[in-house]
This record gives structure tokens, sequence and C-alpha cells, in this order.
């Protein structure tokens, strides 16, 4: 058994995987990071556009 954060099965769906729900774990937080040192302009717009899209809500169970 291994546990995956809910998005999982939005993002990484497979027909012979099943992912089955933990519901008494607390959600995870996730933060985009990097180097210092690697900033450059693509990575300052992907921040900014994740930053304007806020995160997504959970998917409903079945989509």
């Amino acid at each position: 058994m291994v546990l995956f954060p809910a998005h999982v099965t939005r993002y990484c769906a497979w027909p012979d995987i099943a992912y089955l729900p933990v519901t008494d774990l607390e959600p995870l937080s996730y933060a985009l990071v990097w180097r210092r040192e690697a900033e450059s302009e693509p990575i300052r717009a992907l921040a900014g556009i994740i930053r304007d899209l806020g995160p997504l809500p959970p998917a409903s169970p079945g989509s």
C-alpha cells in the first residue's frame, strides 16, 4: 500500500489502478519551489500563472 494525495486520482488515472480514499488524513500542502540560482523568466512566469490560478477544488468522486 502506498498513500497518494487526492489529486493523483485526477492527473494519474490508470485503468488497472484503483485509488481508495483515506478519509482520516489531513490534506497535504504543496508549494512551488526552486533553487535561487536556477531562477529564470520561464520559472517566474510559471509561478505567476500558478499564483493567479490558485488552488484547484478537489475532484468530485468518479471524475
